[in-house]
Protein backbone atom coordinates (compact mmCIF):
# COMPACT_ATOMS: atom_id res chain seq x y z
CA UNK A 1 0.00 0.00 0.00
CA UNK A 2 1.40 3.67 -0.90
CA UNK A 3 0.46 6.75 1.42
CA UNK A 4 -0.79 9.79 0.24
CA UNK A 5 2.13 11.93 0.95
CA UNK A 6 2.35 14.86 -1.19
CA UNK A 7 1.81 18.26 1.05
CA UNK A 8 -0.55 21.14 -0.75
CA UNK A 9 -0.68 24.59 0.39
CA UNK A 10 1.11 23.17 3.60
CA UNK A 11 -1.84 20.92 4.14
CA UNK A 12 -1.44 16.72 4.36
CA UNK A 13 -4.28 15.21 3.19
CA UNK A 14 -6.45 11.59 4.03
CA UNK A 15 -9.63 10.62 2.88
CA UNK A 16 -11.86 9.54 4.99
CA UNK A 17 -14.23 6.61 4.08
CA UNK A 18 -18.27 7.23 4.76
CA UNK A 19 -19.38 5.81 8.23
CA UNK A 20 -20.86 2.81 6.80
CA UNK A 21 -16.92 2.16 5.73
CA UNK A 22 -17.99 1.48 2.21
CA UNK A 23 -19.22 3.17 -1.43
CA UNK A 24 -18.03 6.87 -2.10
CA UNK A 25 -15.06 8.31 -0.22
CA UNK A 26 -16.16 11.57 1.80
CA UNK A 27 -14.33 14.61 1.02
CA UNK A 28 -10.65 15.25 2.03
CA UNK A 29 -9.55 16.39 5.20
CA UNK A 30 -6.17 18.20 6.39
CA UNK A 31 -3.66 18.41 8.46
CA UNK A 32 -3.38 21.46 8.00
CA UNK A 33 -0.07 23.78 8.52
CA UNK A 34 2.06 21.26 9.57
CA UNK A 35 4.90 20.80 6.94
CA UNK A 36 5.77 22.42 3.33
CA UNK A 37 7.34 19.63 3.10
CA UNK A 38 7.05 16.16 1.90
CA UNK A 39 5.77 13.79 4.81
CA UNK A 40 8.01 11.36 5.83
CA UNK A 41 6.72 7.99 5.44
CA UNK A 42 7.22 5.94 8.81
CA UNK A 43 9.54 3.02 8.50
CA UNK A 44 10.86 -0.15 11.45
CA UNK A 45 14.08 1.69 13.15
CA UNK A 46 13.86 -0.88 15.97
CA UNK A 47 12.43 1.47 18.06
CA UNK A 48 9.93 0.21 21.34
CA UNK A 49 8.08 1.30 24.24
CA UNK A 50 8.89 0.40 27.60
CA UNK A 51 7.49 -2.30 29.73
CA UNK A 52 6.29 0.10 32.63
CA UNK A 53 3.87 2.88 31.62
CA UNK A 54 4.02 5.75 33.47
CA UNK A 55 1.63 6.20 36.31
CA UNK A 56 -1.25 8.76 35.78
CA UNK A 57 -2.74 10.51 38.37
CA UNK A 58 -6.56 9.97 37.30
CA UNK A 59 -8.15 7.65 36.29
CA UNK A 60 -9.70 7.32 32.40
CA UNK A 61 -12.94 6.50 34.40
CA UNK A 62 -13.03 9.56 36.43
CA UNK A 63 -13.83 13.12 34.73
CA UNK A 64 -12.20 15.44 37.49
CA UNK A 65 -9.81 16.95 38.13
CA UNK A 66 -10.21 18.62 34.82
CA UNK A 67 -6.15 18.44 34.47
CA UNK A 68 -3.67 14.95 35.75
CA UNK A 69 -0.75 16.71 35.94
CA UNK A 70 -1.37 20.34 36.07
CA UNK A 71 -2.48 22.63 39.86
CA UNK A 72 -4.89 24.86 38.95
CA UNK A 73 -7.61 26.76 41.18
CA UNK A 74 -10.17 29.79 41.41
CA UNK A 75 -12.00 28.06 38.02
CA UNK A 76 -13.29 30.91 36.01
CA UNK A 77 -14.57 30.49 32.14
CA UNK A 78 -15.72 31.67 29.18
CA UNK A 79 -17.80 29.50 25.79
CA UNK A 80 -16.32 31.00 22.79
CA UNK A 81 -16.87 28.91 19.08
CA UNK A 82 -17.92 25.95 20.50
CA UNK A 83 -15.79 25.28 23.16
CA UNK A 84 -15.31 26.33 26.59
CA UNK A 85 -12.37 27.90 27.89
CA UNK A 86 -11.31 27.50 31.75
CA UNK A 87 -8.53 29.71 33.62
CA UNK A 88 -7.23 29.24 36.99
CA UNK A 89 -4.19 30.32 39.06
CA UNK A 90 -1.52 28.65 38.34
CA UNK A 91 -0.68 26.52 41.83
CA UNK A 92 1.94 24.41 39.62
CA UNK A 93 4.04 27.94 39.63
CA UNK A 94 4.38 27.80 43.45
CA UNK A 95 4.37 23.64 43.35
CA UNK A 96 7.61 24.10 41.22
CA UNK A 97 9.00 27.59 43.06
CA UNK A 98 8.88 24.59 46.29
CA UNK A 99 10.53 21.29 44.75
CA UNK A 100 6.70 19.77 45.73
CA UNK A 101 6.84 20.30 49.00
CA UNK A 102 5.99 22.59 52.07
CA UNK A 103 2.89 25.16 52.10
CA UNK A 104 1.13 26.35 49.20
CA UNK A 105 1.75 30.28 49.68
CA UNK A 106 0.79 32.03 46.32
CA UNK A 107 3.73 33.89 46.76
CA UNK A 108 5.43 32.54 43.60
CA UNK A 109 2.07 33.26 41.41
CA UNK A 110 2.75 35.39 38.50
CA UNK A 111 0.58 33.47 35.74
CA UNK A 112 -2.63 31.97 34.99
CA UNK A 113 -3.53 29.00 33.02
CA UNK A 114 -5.65 28.08 30.86
CA UNK A 115 -7.80 24.45 28.63
CA UNK A 116 -10.45 23.96 27.27
CA UNK A 117 -12.80 21.14 25.88
CA UNK A 118 -15.85 20.93 23.39
CA UNK A 119 -16.63 17.67 24.40
CA UNK A 120 -16.41 18.32 28.50
CA UNK A 121 -14.09 15.26 28.92
CA UNK A 122 -11.29 15.53 26.67
CA UNK A 123 -9.39 18.89 27.78
CA UNK A 124 -6.63 20.92 25.73
CA UNK A 125 -4.21 22.08 27.73
CA UNK A 126 -3.94 25.93 26.21
CA UNK A 127 -0.60 27.05 27.74
CA UNK A 128 0.14 29.44 30.48
CA UNK A 129 -0.88 33.40 31.14
CA UNK A 130 2.39 34.94 31.74
CA UNK A 131 0.15 38.17 33.98
CA UNK A 132 2.94 39.46 35.39
CA UNK A 133 5.15 39.92 32.66
CA UNK A 134 2.39 41.32 30.81
CA UNK A 135 1.19 43.50 33.51
CA UNK A 136 4.45 44.58 35.22
CA UNK A 137 3.10 46.75 37.98
CA UNK A 138 1.68 43.29 39.49
CA UNK A 139 3.73 41.18 41.63
CA UNK A 140 0.94 37.92 41.48
CA UNK A 141 -1.92 36.75 40.06
CA UNK A 142 -4.93 34.57 41.18
CA UNK A 143 -8.29 34.09 41.15
CA UNK A 144 -9.42 35.21 37.38
CA UNK A 145 -12.49 35.95 36.27
CA UNK A 146 -13.56 36.14 32.53
CA UNK A 147 -16.34 37.62 30.26
CA UNK A 148 -16.51 38.49 26.69
CA UNK A 149 -18.64 40.77 23.98
CA UNK A 150 -19.08 41.68 20.45
CA UNK A 151 -17.42 45.13 20.13
CA UNK A 152 -18.08 48.27 17.37
CA UNK A 153 -15.20 46.28 15.19
CA UNK A 154 -17.04 42.93 14.82
CA UNK A 155 -15.12 41.04 16.99
CA UNK A 156 -15.26 39.31 20.37
CA UNK A 157 -13.34 40.89 22.79
CA UNK A 158 -12.07 39.31 25.85
CA UNK A 159 -11.80 41.04 29.56
CA UNK A 160 -9.61 38.69 31.91
CA UNK A 161 -9.46 40.14 35.14
CA UNK A 162 -7.22 38.86 38.33
CA UNK A 163 -6.26 39.59 41.89
CA UNK A 164 -2.87 41.17 42.52
CA UNK A 165 -2.65 39.36 45.70
CA UNK A 166 -4.57 41.17 48.81
CA UNK A 167 -3.67 44.65 46.84
CA UNK A 168 -5.65 45.34 43.82
CA UNK A 169 -7.42 44.16 40.50
CA UNK A 170 -6.06 44.39 37.34
CA UNK A 171 -7.34 43.26 34.00
CA UNK A 172 -6.09 42.34 30.41
CA UNK A 173 -7.34 42.08 27.25
CA UNK A 174 -7.73 39.97 24.01
CA UNK A 175 -9.02 39.25 20.60
CA UNK A 176 -9.17 35.69 21.32
CA UNK A 177 -9.84 33.50 24.44
CA UNK A 178 -5.84 32.47 24.63
CA UNK A 179 -4.51 35.74 23.59
CA UNK A 180 -2.04 37.26 23.44
CA UNK A 181 -2.95 39.45 25.73
CA UNK A 182 -2.57 43.31 26.52
CA UNK A 183 -2.69 45.44 29.71
CA UNK A 184 -4.93 48.37 28.90
CA UNK A 185 -4.92 50.29 32.31
CA UNK A 186 -1.11 49.78 32.48
CA UNK A 187 -1.64 49.56 36.30
CA UNK A 188 -4.76 48.53 39.17
CA UNK A 189 -8.57 48.69 37.74
CA UNK A 190 -9.60 48.57 41.63
CA UNK A 191 -7.31 49.68 44.92
CA UNK A 192 -8.24 50.83 48.28
CA UNK A 193 -6.79 54.60 47.20
CA UNK A 194 -8.95 55.02 44.37
CA UNK A 195 -11.44 57.67 44.94
CA UNK A 196 -14.36 55.50 45.58
CA UNK A 197 -12.89 52.94 47.84
CA UNK A 198 -10.53 55.29 49.67
CA UNK A 199 -12.77 56.50 52.90
CA UNK A 200 -14.32 53.47 52.80
CA UNK A 201 -11.67 50.54 52.07
CA UNK A 202 -11.55 46.67 52.23
CA UNK A 203 -9.63 44.27 54.03
CA UNK A 204 -8.30 42.25 50.92
CA UNK A 205 -8.79 44.31 47.50
CA UNK A 206 -8.74 41.08 45.33
CA UNK A 207 -11.11 38.27 43.73
CA UNK A 208 -12.40 40.20 41.02
CA UNK A 209 -16.33 38.65 39.84
CA UNK A 210 -17.29 39.99 36.51
CA UNK A 211 -20.75 39.37 34.70
CA UNK A 212 -22.29 41.21 31.73
CA UNK A 213 -26.13 41.77 31.42
CA UNK A 214 -28.50 41.77 28.88
CA UNK A 215 -28.03 45.03 27.77
CA UNK A 216 -24.15 44.51 27.24
CA UNK A 217 -23.55 46.18 30.86
CA UNK A 218 -20.76 44.82 32.83
CA UNK A 219 -20.70 44.77 36.71
CA UNK A 220 -17.48 43.63 38.83
CA UNK A 221 -17.58 42.78 42.63
CA UNK A 222 -14.49 42.35 44.47
CA UNK A 223 -13.15 42.44 48.29
CA UNK A 224 -12.71 39.70 50.92
CA UNK A 225 -11.00 38.94 54.13
CA UNK A 226 -11.87 40.03 57.81
CA UNK A 227 -14.19 42.95 58.67
CA UNK A 228 -12.11 45.99 58.18
CA UNK A 229 -13.65 48.71 60.55
CA UNK A 230 -15.41 49.04 64.05
CA UNK A 231 -18.99 48.42 63.07
CA UNK A 232 -18.48 45.23 61.68
CA UNK A 233 -19.07 41.53 62.47
CA UNK A 234 -17.63 38.09 61.80
CA UNK A 235 -21.56 37.86 60.27
CA UNK A 236 -21.23 41.31 58.53
CA UNK A 237 -18.26 41.63 57.28
CA UNK A 238 -18.83 44.68 54.84
CA UNK A 239 -16.32 43.55 53.05
CA UNK A 240 -17.49 42.69 49.67
CA UNK A 241 -18.49 45.64 46.94
CA UNK A 242 -19.67 46.10 43.47
CA UNK A 243 -19.63 48.60 40.89
CA UNK A 244 -20.54 49.17 37.03
CA UNK A 245 -17.71 48.81 34.78
CA UNK A 246 -17.37 51.32 32.09
CA UNK A 247 -18.20 51.16 28.44
CA UNK A 248 -14.85 49.82 27.83
CA UNK A 249 -14.99 46.96 30.61
CA UNK A 250 -11.62 48.33 31.86
CA UNK A 251 -12.71 51.58 33.94
CA UNK A 252 -15.29 52.17 36.94
CA UNK A 253 -18.32 53.77 36.24
CA UNK A 254 -19.60 55.47 39.31
CA UNK A 255 -19.49 54.36 42.95
CA UNK A 256 -19.34 51.16 45.15
CA UNK A 257 -22.05 49.52 46.65
CA UNK A 258 -21.36 47.51 49.61
CA UNK A 259 -22.88 44.18 48.97
CA UNK A 260 -24.78 43.27 52.69
CA UNK A 261 -23.44 39.93 52.53
CA UNK A 262 -23.54 36.97 55.30
CA UNK A 263 -20.04 35.41 56.10
CA UNK A 264 -18.19 36.97 53.39
CA UNK A 265 -14.70 36.03 52.97
CA UNK A 266 -13.48 35.48 49.40
CA UNK A 267 -13.87 33.69 45.99
CA UNK A 268 -16.51 36.30 44.22
CA UNK A 269 -17.92 35.47 40.79
CA UNK A 270 -20.97 37.23 39.15
CA UNK A 271 -23.84 35.76 36.89
CA UNK A 272 -26.59 37.25 35.26
CA UNK A 273 -29.55 34.67 35.16
CA UNK A 274 -33.07 35.14 34.73
CA UNK A 275 -32.90 38.85 35.07
CA UNK A 276 -31.36 38.72 38.30
CA UNK A 277 -27.73 39.49 39.23
CA UNK A 278 -25.98 36.36 40.98
CA UNK A 279 -23.06 36.89 43.40
CA UNK A 280 -21.55 33.89 44.69
CA UNK A 281 -18.50 34.20 47.00
CA UNK A 282 -17.37 31.76 50.16
CA UNK A 283 -17.93 32.09 53.57
CA UNK A 284 -15.61 33.01 56.40
CA UNK A 285 -14.36 30.68 59.87
CA UNK A 286 -16.24 33.46 62.02
CA UNK A 287 -18.11 31.14 64.71
CA UNK A 288 -21.37 30.82 63.36
CA UNK A 289 -23.05 30.46 67.73
CA UNK A 290 -22.26 34.26 68.28
CA UNK A 291 -24.63 35.16 66.32
CA UNK A 292 -28.31 35.49 66.03
CA UNK A 293 -30.09 33.02 63.38
CA UNK A 294 -31.49 35.20 60.69
CA UNK A 295 -31.08 33.22 57.71
CA UNK A 296 -32.73 29.88 58.65
CA UNK A 297 -29.84 27.81 58.01
CA UNK A 298 -26.29 29.41 59.20
CA UNK A 299 -23.65 28.47 55.66
CA UNK A 300 -21.13 26.20 56.93
CA UNK A 301 -17.35 27.25 57.35
CA UNK A 302 -15.30 27.98 54.10
CA UNK A 303 -18.92 26.77 51.96
CA UNK A 304 -19.68 28.20 48.84
CA UNK A 305 -22.89 30.73 49.10
CA UNK A 306 -24.92 32.96 46.88
CA UNK A 307 -27.22 36.25 46.85
CA UNK A 308 -29.55 37.77 44.00
CA UNK A 309 -30.25 41.27 42.95
CA UNK A 310 -32.18 43.06 40.24
CA UNK A 311 -30.74 46.31 41.05
CA UNK A 312 -27.27 45.38 41.97
CA UNK A 313 -26.33 49.38 43.24
CA UNK A 314 -29.36 49.31 45.72
CA UNK A 315 -28.13 47.26 48.92
CA UNK A 316 -31.72 46.36 49.98
CA UNK A 317 -32.30 44.74 47.03
CA UNK A 318 -29.71 42.12 47.82
CA UNK A 319 -31.43 38.71 49.01
CA UNK A 320 -29.86 35.89 50.57
CA UNK A 321 -29.75 32.82 48.51
CA UNK A 322 -27.96 29.98 50.52
CA UNK A 323 -24.94 27.95 50.75
CA UNK A 324 -24.86 25.42 47.37
CA UNK A 325 -21.38 23.91 47.67
CA UNK A 326 -20.13 22.65 50.88
CA UNK A 327 -16.23 22.65 51.84
CA UNK A 328 -14.45 19.48 49.69
CA UNK A 329 -14.85 18.00 53.47
CA UNK A 330 -18.13 17.65 53.10
CA UNK A 331 -17.63 15.43 49.72
CA UNK A 332 -15.02 13.18 50.69
CA UNK A 333 -11.86 15.34 50.27
CA UNK A 334 -9.32 17.37 52.49
CA UNK A 335 -10.09 20.66 53.40
CA UNK A 336 -9.20 23.59 51.67
CA UNK A 337 -10.14 26.65 50.80
CA UNK A 338 -13.00 26.79 48.22
CA UNK A 339 -13.94 28.73 44.97
CA UNK A 340 -16.47 27.87 42.52
CA UNK A 341 -17.87 28.95 39.15
CA UNK A 342 -21.29 28.61 37.66
CA UNK A 343 -21.30 28.35 33.91
CA UNK A 344 -23.96 27.46 31.51
CA UNK A 345 -23.12 25.09 28.18
CA UNK A 346 -25.20 23.95 26.14
CA UNK A 347 -28.41 23.27 27.48
CA UNK A 348 -26.82 22.28 30.85
CA UNK A 349 -25.51 24.08 33.81
CA UNK A 350 -22.05 23.29 35.24
CA UNK A 351 -20.30 24.11 38.59
CA UNK A 352 -17.07 24.38 38.44
CA UNK A 353 -14.75 24.12 41.65
CA UNK A 354 -11.32 23.37 43.55
CA UNK A 355 -10.09 20.90 45.67
CA UNK A 356 -7.01 19.14 46.49
CA UNK A 357 -7.80 15.69 44.73
CA UNK A 358 -4.83 15.55 42.38
CA UNK A 359 -2.33 16.11 45.26
CA UNK A 360 -3.75 13.38 47.24
CA UNK A 361 -4.14 11.20 43.89
CA UNK A 362 -0.06 11.88 43.92
CA UNK A 363 -0.12 10.90 47.57
CA UNK A 364 1.66 13.75 48.11
CA UNK A 365 -0.96 15.02 51.11
CA UNK A 366 2.19 13.98 53.96
CA UNK A 367 4.51 16.63 52.27
CA UNK A 368 2.71 19.27 50.44
CA UNK A 369 -0.79 20.78 51.03
CA UNK A 370 -2.68 23.62 49.31
CA UNK A 371 -1.88 23.15 45.79
CA UNK A 372 -5.58 22.69 44.27
CA UNK A 373 -6.59 21.08 41.32
CA UNK A 374 -10.26 22.04 39.47
CA UNK A 375 -13.33 19.80 39.03
CA UNK A 376 -16.33 20.15 36.65
CA UNK A 377 -19.88 18.57 38.09
CA UNK A 378 -23.77 19.59 37.69
CA UNK A 379 -25.68 22.29 38.93
CA UNK A 380 -29.19 22.46 39.03
CA UNK A 381 -29.99 26.27 38.14
CA UNK A 382 -33.40 27.56 38.09
CA UNK A 383 -33.43 30.02 35.47
CA UNK A 384 -36.55 31.63 35.79
CA UNK A 385 -36.02 32.69 39.90
CA UNK A 386 -32.19 32.68 39.60
CA UNK A 387 -32.36 29.64 42.15
CA UNK A 388 -29.11 27.66 42.54
CA UNK A 389 -29.31 24.13 43.79
CA UNK A 390 -26.70 22.44 46.42
CA UNK A 391 -24.31 20.41 44.02
CA UNK A 392 -21.50 18.11 45.00
CA UNK A 393 -18.20 17.14 44.19
CA UNK A 394 -17.25 14.02 42.99
CA UNK A 395 -14.37 12.05 40.92
CA UNK A 396 -16.86 10.89 38.36
CA UNK A 397 -18.07 14.23 37.48
CA UNK A 398 -19.68 14.76 34.31
CA UNK A 399 -20.69 13.20 30.98
CA UNK A 400 -18.86 13.81 27.70
CA UNK A 401 -21.38 15.82 25.72
CA UNK A 402 -19.84 14.70 22.11
CA UNK A 403 -17.20 12.01 20.74
CA UNK A 404 -13.92 13.13 20.33
CA UNK A 405 -13.41 13.33 16.02
CA UNK A 406 -9.69 12.00 15.18
CA UNK A 407 -9.98 12.64 11.93
CA UNK A 408 -9.72 16.70 13.18
CA UNK A 409 -6.34 17.93 13.37
CA UNK A 410 -6.00 17.59 17.14
CA UNK A 411 -4.01 19.06 19.48
CA UNK A 412 -0.76 16.60 21.04
CA UNK A 413 -1.89 18.66 24.29
CA UNK A 414 -5.57 17.14 24.31
CA UNK A 415 -6.31 14.43 26.66
CA UNK A 416 -8.54 13.38 29.28
CA UNK A 417 -5.35 11.60 30.96
CA UNK A 418 -1.85 12.81 30.57
CA UNK A 419 0.64 10.73 32.05
CA UNK A 420 4.77 11.82 31.91
CA UNK A 421 4.69 14.70 29.68
CA UNK A 422 5.38 17.93 29.85
CA UNK A 423 3.77 21.17 28.00
CA UNK A 424 5.86 24.45 26.08
CA UNK A 425 4.97 26.80 24.48
CA UNK A 426 7.27 27.03 21.28
CA UNK A 427 8.53 30.19 20.28
CA UNK A 428 9.60 28.95 16.72
CA UNK A 429 5.62 27.40 15.45
CA UNK A 430 4.04 30.07 17.83
CA UNK A 431 1.94 27.02 20.17
CA UNK A 432 2.14 24.65 22.77
CA UNK A 433 3.91 21.32 22.33
CA UNK A 434 4.14 18.29 24.46
CA UNK A 435 7.90 17.62 25.62
CA UNK A 436 9.69 15.84 28.17
CA UNK A 437 8.55 12.67 26.43
CA UNK A 438 10.43 9.39 27.86
CA UNK A 439 9.58 5.83 27.35
CA UNK A 440 6.39 4.43 29.01
CA UNK A 441 4.70 8.20 29.16
CA UNK A 442 1.34 8.24 27.31
CA UNK A 443 -2.16 10.37 26.44
CA UNK A 444 -5.73 8.95 26.69
CA UNK A 445 -8.56 10.48 25.44
CA UNK A 446 -12.03 8.90 25.75
CA UNK A 447 -14.75 7.91 22.98
CA UNK A 448 -13.19 8.96 19.93
CA UNK A 449 -15.32 7.88 16.80
CA UNK A 450 -13.85 6.13 13.88
CA UNK A 451 -16.51 6.01 12.01
CA UNK A 452 -16.32 3.43 9.11
CA UNK A 453 -12.36 3.33 9.38
CA UNK A 454 -9.41 4.56 10.25
CA UNK A 455 -6.13 2.80 8.76
CA UNK A 456 -3.46 5.57 9.06
CA UNK A 457 -2.00 8.27 11.24
CA UNK A 458 0.19 11.07 11.47
CA UNK A 459 1.73 13.29 13.71
CA UNK A 460 4.14 16.15 13.64
CA UNK A 461 7.20 15.64 15.45
CA UNK A 462 10.82 16.28 16.40
CA UNK A 463 13.38 13.92 17.73
CA UNK A 464 13.60 10.30 18.01
CA UNK A 465 10.94 7.69 18.74
CA UNK A 466 7.97 5.52 18.61
CA UNK A 467 3.98 6.76 19.06
CA UNK A 468 1.77 3.52 19.42
CA UNK A 469 -1.63 3.49 18.65
CA UNK A 470 -4.12 1.17 21.43
CA UNK A 471 -7.60 0.92 22.20
CA UNK A 472 -9.33 0.93 24.79
CA UNK A 473 -6.62 0.31 27.37
CA UNK A 474 -3.36 1.69 28.08
CA UNK A 475 -1.81 -1.31 28.17
CA UNK A 476 -3.41 -3.15 25.27
CA UNK A 477 -2.16 -4.79 22.04
CA UNK A 478 -0.77 -1.86 19.42
CA UNK A 479 -2.79 -2.01 16.51
CA UNK A 480 0.12 0.34 15.20
CA UNK A 481 2.51 2.68 15.55
CA UNK A 482 5.06 5.06 13.62
CA UNK A 483 8.60 5.82 14.43
CA UNK A 484 11.15 8.55 13.53
CA UNK A 485 14.04 9.57 13.76
CA UNK A 486 13.93 13.69 12.88
CA UNK A 487 16.79 15.06 13.80
CA UNK A 488 16.30 18.94 15.36
CA UNK A 489 13.31 19.51 13.19
CA UNK A 490 9.68 18.94 13.26
CA UNK A 491 8.51 17.02 10.82
CA UNK A 492 5.22 15.05 10.06
CA UNK A 493 5.40 11.33 9.98
CA UNK A 494 2.91 8.98 8.62
CA UNK A 495 2.26 5.17 9.15
CA UNK A 496 -0.13 2.59 8.10
CA UNK A 497 -2.13 0.90 11.01
CA UNK A 498 -4.93 -1.78 11.49
CA UNK A 499 -8.30 -0.34 10.50
CA UNK A 500 -9.89 1.00 13.23
CA UNK A 501 -13.62 1.52 13.11
CA UNK A 502 -16.68 2.25 15.53
CA UNK A 503 -15.77 4.43 19.03
CA UNK A 504 -13.15 3.57 21.31
CA UNK A 505 -11.11 5.32 23.88
CA UNK A 506 -7.98 6.15 22.39
CA UNK A 507 -4.25 5.67 23.28
CA UNK A 508 -1.03 7.17 22.40
CA UNK A 509 1.44 5.41 24.27
CA UNK A 510 5.16 6.70 23.86
CA UNK A 511 8.58 5.83 23.59
CA UNK A 512 12.27 7.39 23.13
CA UNK A 513 13.01 11.02 23.32
CA UNK A 514 10.95 13.54 21.31
CA UNK A 515 8.61 16.57 21.16
CA UNK A 516 4.76 16.20 19.79
CA UNK A 517 2.59 18.79 18.38
CA UNK A 518 -0.36 17.43 16.50
CA UNK A 519 -1.93 14.57 15.16
CA UNK A 520 -5.04 13.15 12.58
CA UNK A 521 -6.40 9.68 11.48
CA UNK A 522 -7.39 8.98 8.00
CA UNK A 523 -8.16 6.61 5.30
CA UNK A 524 -5.85 6.09 2.96
CA UNK A 525 -6.66 3.74 -0.36
CA UNK A 526 -4.02 1.83 -2.00
CA UNK A 527 -2.87 2.18 -5.20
Amino acid sequence: MKFIKRITAMALTFTVLSASGCGAAESPISLDSLSSADAVESADLGFSVGENLTKAYKGMEENNPVSSDVFFADPTSVEYDGRLYIYGTNDSQEFDAKGGFGSNGYGSIGSLICYSTEDMSNFRYEGKIEVTKIATWAGCSWAPSIVSREESDGKTHFYLYFANSGANVGVLTSTSPTGPWKDPVGGPLVYNDMKQLKDDPVSWCFDPGVCIDDNGVGWIAIGGGDPAHSDETGMRTGNCRLAKLGKDMVSIDGDFCKVPTYFHFEANELNYIGGKYVLTYCSNYADRSMFPIELGKEPQTCSMCYMTSDDPLDPDSWKWGGEYLTNPNQHGYPFSNNHSHLQKFGDKYYLLYQNVSLLENMNKLASADGFRSIGIDYCEVDEKNAVISPSKMSDEGVEQIKDLDPFALQEAETAHVAAGVTYYFNEEIGSVILTGIGDGDWLGLTNADFKGGANTFAARVRGKGIIEIRLDSPDGKPVGNIQFDTGDVFEVVTGSIGKISGTHDLYLVFGGNFAFDKWQFGYTQGE
